[in-house]
């Protein structure tokens, strides 16, 4: 019998049981005995039954998909949290629709059009410039949506983030704990919530361990050649410089490359912790990098159970997660040495 004839009803009566026995064993539904459902599951695969999507959407009301807005879907801290998403919404019977966020020209209007036409179920985004652009639309279809890694309120009020102010502090109090005096940090766009929470973080770490220093915070594109520029300039005009905490791990190896033709030995003369803990901070050969490590499939984990939660019209909060400090070879040994 051919694939698309097959019905829960020829199922059904070849063993003799209920079509909606058929069904709950399907969806993974119902109360039925280890031996009933592996039966049905095993008649199921014999028979060539593929459930319709569509047919059942229009029963349920439901596609069972939720849209993704993420960018750079190809860069391993968005594959990782949607790695995450992706097992913990598939548990829940759903399916991702992945799509790439508008670049600057983009209109995000007609890429949101798209999740609609395909009747998403709930969105998970994150909350870039171009999609802010798009809040009044978003907002105003009432589908779910959570926020990944920053926060508009008027998309939503349902998110998770990381805490990016209190992993920077520490990230700061760990240089200062292994004798760095001076301090300076690489960042980026001011305009990111994010960064700016790291900035906020990385000063107030400076002003409570080292009272009267004036750190020197340089920007940088998120790109490691134009952070090893800025590290060149900021070393070079500052060189009493003996520790940079860098918004990015990006921005981190650009330090460490900058350094490293200027001569100074890593960690002893420089010590150096990135954000993110990409994969390229672990593989680097001879200097794997300190990074502060954002949980990044516990994310996407947390922000399917939050989707799924809306969707199926339960409460939920906000949430915060902690980002551990991993010390690696780019920093000194922690020694509680005072300034």
């Amino acid at each position: 019998m051919g694939a698309l004839l097959v019905t829960l009803k020829d199922i059904a009566n070849r063993l003799g049981v209920s079509i909606r026995t058929v069904s709950h064993a399907v969806n993974g539904t119902g109360r039925l005995a280890p031996q009933t459902r592996k039966a049905i599951l095993e008649t199921v695969a014999e028979m060539g039954y593929f459930p319709n999507a569509a047919a059942r959407s229009l029963v349920t009301h439901k596609s069972k998909l939720i849209g993704v807005l993420v960018p750079f879907l190809s860069a391993s801290f968005y594959s990782l949290i949607i790695s995450g998403l992706e097992r913990l919404v598939r548990q829940h019977g759903y399916t991702l629709l992945l799509l790439n966020p508008p670049v600057d020209s983009g209109d995000p209007q007609e890429i949101c059009w798209q999740m609609m036409q395909r009747k998403v179920d709930g969105i998970i985004l994150y909350p870039s410039k171009q999609i802010q652009k798009a809040a009044a639309f978003i907002r105003k279809t009432g589908i779910p949506v959570v926020q990944l890694m920053d926060h508009t309120p008027e998309i939503g009020d349902c998110f998770v983030a990381v805490a990016n102010f209190k992993a920077a502090k520490e990230a700061v109090q760990a240089l200062c704990d292994s004798g760095c005096c001076n301090i300076a940090m690489i960042s980026h766009n001011a305009n990111s919530p994010e960064v700016a929470d790291r900035c906020r973080g990385f000063i107030e770490a400076v002003s409570e361990r080292l009272p009267g220093f004036k750190p020197v915070i340089v920007e940088s594109a998120v790109d490691t050649a134009d952070a090893k520029e800025a590290a060149m300039k900021l070393l070079t005009s500052h060189p009493e410089t003996d520790a940079v905490f860098a918004a990015s791990d990006f921005a981190a190896l650009g330090v460490a490359q900058a350094a490293l033709e200027l001569g100074k030995k890593i960690p002893e003369e420089l010590s150096v912790i990135g954000f993110d803990n990409l994969d390229i901070a672990s593989e680097q050969l001879l200097y794997a990098l300190s990074t502060v490590a954002q949980p990044k499939e516990e994310i996407g984990r947390r922000a399917g159970e939050m989707i799924i939660d809306l969707i199926n019209g339960r409460a939920v909060a906000p949430v915060i997660l902690d980002a551990p400090l991993i010390l690696r070879k780019t920093t000194r040994n922690i020694r509680g040495e005072k300034c």
